[in-house]
Formats: structure tokens, sequence, C-alpha cells
């Protein structure tokens, strides 16, 4: 065993980590290359000094205490401790002391590892499981911890809370527009918003996408609608991104979290019924109540019903109210409208069962449903065209135009017999590969019809610039066109700038014979409502194709 310093300096200048060697008065006898590098200093400078000639009191205090501690025990003494380097950084130590016997005496032999970068590695995933990387809000398992510590102390009288689930409005075009990296910058910038919106022991999280949840303690002095007004309003202030200005919105749910509360899952569920419902009409709140549960029930009823049904065609059937000719009441057309019967749900309103198809994505079967059974029936109905319904959905699928061609192959209805009704908003919201569909398919001679104008983007100019073959003017023009002056002119104007264009106008939601005359007198082409027929099943249609005229 080597006993002299001269042996062990060889063998210590060949570790790859600092070592030094002290004696049993705390003299440093010995230091190699790579602890000179450490200190920042020569041999010269500690060699026969004592710790405290060399480091700070306390520090040089501390080394003491681990060597005694070493050359008491005999046994290899283990310590970490964060210290001050000589440039004044702060580093992690890992200190290893034994007791050696150098030329007869006891002496303390330390190896120091830096492992600051290790311990810092180790605290950023600690962190990372608790915080969001993009935000440094706090993450899905940071609130669900917090939600649950919330729900116990509203148990025991300790105190409530108030749950906010937020979801931004017009993120997606953000990103579409701007890129993704300018999405990102305004989840940060929101986060910090919402940040100093709240006191620093509440919590704000980012859960996922363009979500975010506050949990916010309420000590009886809390306004909840003043807070999620506030949210909104930060959420609708125009952001900085990459050198440009983006604007979004939000919607938000809301949970008091009192006594009665349960589990982190069910109030976070809870919240999101309370989304869910404020997204029906964005940029606004919605304070969660039991009756919100039942509606979400029915909805997922309803939803797992319409996906069995369009599985088996059981309950759908099509109903069809016919189009007329303005000049001589001739049945020109039928426009095809689903409708549902449920063995247990009863007759399932269209206002309910499509928005919730177009939500779900069950519309692009449900329109393909309608299309190829509403093909084969006027088929066998010779000289009238038949108006089907397409969802904006359905248009940004990019086998659409490809799938209606097939139909009226299969079929055998004529292209120029098949009219598809696309909304305003839809067909100018429509990207590129759906308006070379719809380019596509009237090439073909199928008709393309805009349906309810005025409701969207409520621009004469609009028809000017559109590839379509007819306007139908929304009923809530038609029924209003004999009382106010306002709807009269629209109804006009339409119908001038239709007979302009070589557009055939419609008037839809002709209910009696005052209405009947206007829109004739105004140019409508066409009409439709109640006043000729209301929708019939199938096998009533040549019934009610015999035409119309007043008395």
């Amino acid at each position: 065993m080597i006993q002299d310093l001269a042996g062990w300096s060889k063998l210590l200048e060949l570790m790859p980590t600092a070592m030094f060697v002290r004696d049993a008065d705390h003299r440093w006898v010995f230091v190699n290359r790579i602890g000179c590098e450490y200190l920042g200093l020569s041999p010269t400078d500690v060699l026969g000094r004592r710790d405290e000639e060399v480091f700070p009191s306390d520090q040089a205090e501390r080394f003491s205490r681990g060597d005694d501690a070493a050359l008491r025990g005999h046994e290899v003494v283990e310590s970490e401790e964060v210290v001050a380097d000589a440039h004044g950084r702060s580093r992690t130590l890992l200190t290893r002391k034994t007791c050696i016997e150098l030329e007869g005496a006891p002496h303390v032999l330390a190896s120091v590892t830096d492992i600051t970068e290790l311990r810092e590695s180790e605290a950023h995933v600690r962190w990372l499981a608790c915080h969001d990387a993009l935000t440094g809000l706090a993450n899905r398992t940071t609130l669900f911890s917090k939600l649950d510590a919330a729900v116990a102390r509203a148990a025991s009288g300790g105190g409530n809370s108030v749950l906010f689930y937020l979801d931004l409005d017009g993120f997606k075009k953000v990103n579409d527009t701007y890129g993704h990296h300018a999405g990102d910058e305004l989840l940060v910038a929101f986060g910090t918003r919402l940040r100093g919106a709240v006191r620093s022991g509440d919590t704000v999280a980012r859960i996922g996408g363009d979500e975010f949840a506050m949990l916010v303690e309420d000590d009886g002095t809390l306004d909840v609608d003043e807070l999620a007004h506030r949210m909104l309003e930060l959420a609708a202030r125009p952001f900085e991104v990459l050198s440009s200005t983006a604007s979004v919105g939000a919607s938000l749910g809301v949970v008091h979290l009192g006594a009665d509360a349960v589990a982190a899952g069910e109030m976070i569920r809870k919240a999101g019924s309370a989304l869910h419902e404020a997204k029906k009409r964005p940029h606004r709140h919605v304070v969660y109540t039991d009756q919100l549960d039942e509606a979400l029930k029915r909805r997922h009823e309803i939803e797992r019903a319409l996906n069995a049904a369009l599985s088996t065609g059981e309950g759908l059937g099509c109903h069809y109210q016919p189009m007329v000719r303005a000049s001589d009441g001739k049945v020109v057309g039928m426009e095809a409208l689903a409708r549902w019967w449920h063995p247990r749900l009863g007759v399932v309103p269209p206002a309910q069962f499509i928005p919730l198809a177009e939500e779900t994505g069950l519309i692009v079967r449900l329109g393909d449903w309608m299309l190829r059974t509403a093909c084969a029936r006027l088929a066998r109905v010779p000289g009238l065209f038949v108006a089907v319904n397409v969802s904006a959905v359905q248009l940004r699928d990019e086998r659409f135009g490809a799938r209606v061609l097939d139909v009226l192959e299969q079929t055998g209805l004529p292209p120029d017999r098949l009219e598809l009704e696309i909304t305003e908003t839809a067909i100018v919201n429509a990207d590129g590969a759906a308006s070379q569909a719809l380019r596509g398919l009237r090439a073909k001679g199928v008709r393309i019809s805009l349906d309810d104008f005025g409701t969207g983007y409520s621009s004469l100019a609009l028809l000017k610039d559109l590839e379509v073959d007819k306007v139908k003017i929304d009923r809530s023009f038609v029924q209003q066109a004999t009382l106010a002056d306002d709807s009269a002119a629209i109804v006009r104007a339409v119908s001038n700038l239709g007979a302009a264009l070589g557009l055939c106008v419609v008037a839809e939601g002709v209910e009696d014979e005052a209405q009947h005359r206007f829109v004739r007198e105004a140019g409508c082409d066409e009409l439709q409502g109640y006043l000729f027929s209301r929708p019939v099943p199938e096998d009533r249609i040549e019934c009610v194709s015999r035409g119309y005229s007043s008395e």
C-alpha cells in the first residue's frame, strides 16, 4: 500500500476528477491538476494552508467537519453541497472523503465531483413533470393535484374555489395564417395575461392545444362574472406575433367547487360541459348547472343513436318540399330534407341532429346517404330536379366531388337535375380544393345554389364573384317583406341583381298570399314555402307535384 506523498501524487494526478489531500490539522498537502483548474488557483496558493485561509469561513467550517468525520470513522464519508466557485458561480459538488495513512500520520483523501449539470437536469425533469414546456404554466397533472386538494379543502369546510375552463376561438386560423411558431407565441402571451389576472396562489394551467384552466380560491369576495369577463377581454385583445397583429377570442366554462364537489376528473368534466355550451355562441362564459349534464347526456345518446342509424339506415328518411315556378305555379323541383325517427328517442328534430352531425363529423355519412337516397327517388320522377343541402364539413372532404359523380352514375339521375345547396359562409370559406370540386361539378352540369342568402356575409357584391347558378333569399327576409321596408328592399335588390347576373332567384319561406304576391312582383323566379306544401314523405311526391295556382 502507498505510504508516501510522492506515491499518492502520481496516482491522484491520473484521476479524472478533482482530488485533495489534507492533514489532521486541515492543512492542504496535495491537490491535483484538475482540482487546481476547478479552484482557479495554483498549488502554491493552497499547499500548506488551512481551509479558512483559502475559503470563506462558513465553507471552511463545513470542509473541516467533513474531514473530522472521516478521520474519526475511518470510513468513506459522502456529502453533497452547493458552493460558490472561484468565479462566484453556484455549483453542486459531490464530495467523498476517507482516512489514509501517509508517512505514518492520518490524512484525509477527498474526491470532488461537479454534479451541477446532473442536478439541474434532474430539476428540469421534475419541473417538466409539473409544468407546460411551452408556456411555463402548470400542466394537467398539476391542475388535477391542485383540484383534488381544493375538493378536499371544500369538503372539510376549509374554503371554496372556482374552476375556469377556457378554449380560444379562432386559434386554428392564426396557425394557418401565420404558422405554428406564431401560434406558440400567442399561447405564451395569453398564458402571461392569464397569470397576471389572478393572485400568485391561484393556479393557471395549460391543458393542451389552446385550452387553459384557472383554479381560483374564493374567499367570499370573488366576483366570478367579473373575472370571467376579464379573461374573455384578455383573449379578445390583439396579440403581436412575428411582427404582425393576430386576433382571437375565447369561450369559457365555469364550475364552483363547494362542499358537494367531487374528484378532480369530475370537476374537469363539468367545466367541459359548461365550455361546450358556451362555444355554441362563442365569446361568452357559461356556469355549470345540472341541466347541462342532462343536455350533454342526451347529446351523447343522440350521437350514438345516429351513428347506429347511419350504419343500418333504420329510422332515417327523406322528406321533400316542392319548389314552384313563380310565373305559373308549376312544380319544377324538390328539396330533400333529412328526417329521423328513433324507437326510444322518438322523432328527433333536424335542428338537433344535423348540427350534432356537423360537430362530430357524422355529417359526411349523413350527407352521402341523403344524396344517394334523394337522387335515386327523383330519378323516377321525370322533369323534376332535386336540391340537396351540403355542409361545409362535406366540402372539406377531398373526395366530395368524386362521390357526387359516383352517386349520379349509380342512380341514373342526370347531372342537370341535381342542385347542391351551399350556405354563404361555407362557399366563401371553401378552400382551393373545395372550390375546384364545385367548378368541376358545374362543368358536368350539376347546379350550385347559394342557400340562406343574407344571413352570412350579406354582401350583394358577393353574387358577382361566386360561381353559382341560383341564390335563395333567406326566409327571414321573405316573411318580413310585407311588414318591413328594409326586408322588402333586400328582396328586391337580390332579385334585380340576380336577373342582371343571369342567376335564378328563389324566395323561400312563403307562407301566405301577401308574401306570394310580393315576391312575384319583386321578380323572384322560384318559390318555396308552406303556402304551396309542407315537406312530404317520398310516397307523396307525385301528389304534390301537380303545381299551385292562387284563387
